[in-house]
């Protein structure tokens, strides 16, 4: 029970008397029964620049004694300053509470309280202190109380919703738990939120996951006020504990609540071991599906989470990297039946209906996640879909799409550049890349061009604006330097590959047209 002005004023033995009280209003009524902090005394015109709110003033007047003396900025500073009531002690430079007092207090809604002459401001601040301090023990005993009984909870049962129950019990408020992915786990006493609520609610919780600390911060959404606070060690949270219908926590209570985050951390964390486990699950059943056996990964996954991968026209996007907000996003997504994702060793697949791929790749790029997406297709096997996102999304920078159709559109010079097919290009061609660059760049040009008019010299020459002589003696030079027979099949298509690993298209195309204007 808190100790207030009106609790004080039920103490026969202090035998105060109240003169602005009840009548006076709503205001005045909440102020008596406003808990309090403390009790001074002070004959100061201006108390305020000492005391902090929510204090009791105790004054025998001595200050008003003053002609024109202003009662309604005295009163003023006391209100504006939080203070909770004042005592007016009589007997000695008043006989009665002045009436310019009494009526200023009215005004501003301070409740003011007569302390008769026999009763000292010592006893009624001893009072004070007396109770206030058996408060405090109290409370802390509650504590200790509310730590048993939740203890208590957690052993008679080892759901969530019981330890949040008593959590609920103690506080006598609403209790939530959502995990690191925002989805909730259980709650007490906790009405359905609207979706304005519930969408800015999950916003704050969004930016306290992500910036990977323990901490708790009152949050304002659409009228309604909550706290929430972290779950688990940085810098992977577990979760979040959100409160509402509670204003402040004080130390006591929230000792309360750490010893239900204590709990509640030790079972998200086990709940994010077991996704962890099911993540690589959902890889080994996409990886069935990777071999071709799509009916065994269906019966997979409909015995093991009621579902099937995506039919109809759908897509797959591979990932390089992941991050915990992505793979809390791409959780979210997955209960909403929107993907069929798994991952194993930092690398993800995701089997994605095509409307649902844009959502992917946002968050993705949100993520700064390097992804490679595979054709869009109803008729393809999926397994080739995998096969192509795997392939392009060893091309991606982080934060980069490369897309299958872009690289297949691009032709067979984009795809063989990068491979290793590269390295021995650079070796087959490199007593060309040794000779003067101008000449060099010529044999290079002459040849490419040779190969693409079938070895016909005459088309050749055309094409480069030169003799057909000109073409043979360059090839014949270039098969001298490259110690190659290009008469064959074999030897042709060695240099055409090596030629479209290292040549620059676009290079080629505008120095062809060039020679030929």
């Amino acid at each position: 029970m808190p100790v207030t002005i009106r609790r004080l004023l039920g103490i026969s033995e202090l035998a105060l008397r109240p003169v602005v009280g009840d009548e006076t209003g709503a205001e005045t009524v909440e102020l008596l029964d406003a808990p309090l902090e403390w009790v001074y005394s002070s004959n100061l015109v201006d108390p305020m620049r000492f005391l902090p709110a929510g204090q009791m003033l105790l004054t025998d007047g001595a200050q008003f004694d003053v002609e024109g003396f202003d009662y309604g900025q005295y009163v003023g500073r006391l209100r504006d300053g939080g203070l909770v009531g004042m005592g007016l002690g009589t007997g000695l430079t008043w006989a009665e509470p002045p009436e310019g007092l009494v009526d200023a207090c009215r005004r501003r809604g301070l409740p003011l309280v007569e302390v008769p002459y026999h009763v000292p401001f010592l006893a009624v601040i001893r009072t004070a202190d007396d109770l206030l301090d058996s408060e405090h023990q109290q409370h802390i005993q509650w504590g200790l109380d509310a730590q048993r009984a939740i203890s208590r909870a957690a052993m008679r049962s080892n759901r969530l919703g019981d330890l949040l129950q008593e959590l609920a019990k103690q506080l006598n408020c609403g209790v939530a738990i959502f995990d690191s992915s925002g989805q909730l786990m259980g709650s007490a006493r906790q009405r359905p939120l609207p979706h304005s609520q519930l969408q800015e609610l999950t916003d704050a919780m969004e930016r306290l996951t992500r910036s990977g600390t323990r901490s708790a911060a009152r949050i304002s959404a659409d009228g309604a006020e909550f706290i929430v606070q972290t779950i688990g060690a940085p810098p992977k949270l577990a979760g979040m504990l959100v409160l509402s219908g509670v204003s402040r926590l004080d130390g006591v209570q929230l000792d309360v609540v750490e010893s239900v985050l204590a709990l509640t951390g030790i079972t998200l964390e086990f709940n994010r071991t077991i996704n962890r486990q099911q993540h690589v699950l959902r890889d080994g059943v996409i990886e069935i599906a990777a071999s071709g056996s799509i009916a065994l990964a269906n019966r997979l996954a409909e015995r093991l989470w009621n579902e099937t991968l995506p039919t109809g026209e759908r897509t797959v996007i591979a990932l390089n990297s992941t991050t915990t907000a992505l793979v809390d996003a791409l959780d979210r997504m997955q209960r909403d039946c929107m993907i069929f994702w798994g991952l194993r060793d930092g690398r993800a697949t995701i089997v994605a209906p095509g409307e649902n791929l844009d959502a992917v790749l946002d968050v993705c790029l949100r993520e700064h996640v390097g992804a490679g997406i595979s054709q869009l297709s109803t008729n393809l096997p999926l397994s080739r879909l995998i096969q192509q996102a795997r392939r392009v999304v060893a091309d991606a920078e982080p934060g980069a799409v490369v897309r299958y159709d872009d690289l297949s559109d691009a032709g067979w010079p984009t795809l063989l550049r990068g491979s290793m097919l590269e390295v021995v290009a650079a070796q087959l061609l490199a007593p060309l890349d040794q000779r003067h660059a101008s000449e060099g760049a010529e044999l290079r040009r002459t040849l490419r061009v040779w190969l693409e008019e079938n070895g016909q010299a005459e088309a050749a020459a055309t094409r480069l604006g030169v003799h057909r002589h000109t073409v043979r003696n360059r090839v014949a030079r270039a098969a001298s330097l490259l110690d190659l027979d290009l008469d064959t099949f074999e030897t042709r298509t060695k240099v055409w590959l090596a030629l479209s690993a290292t040549d620059d298209p676009n290079d080629l195309s505008a120095a062809a047209g060039e020679a030929q204007r």
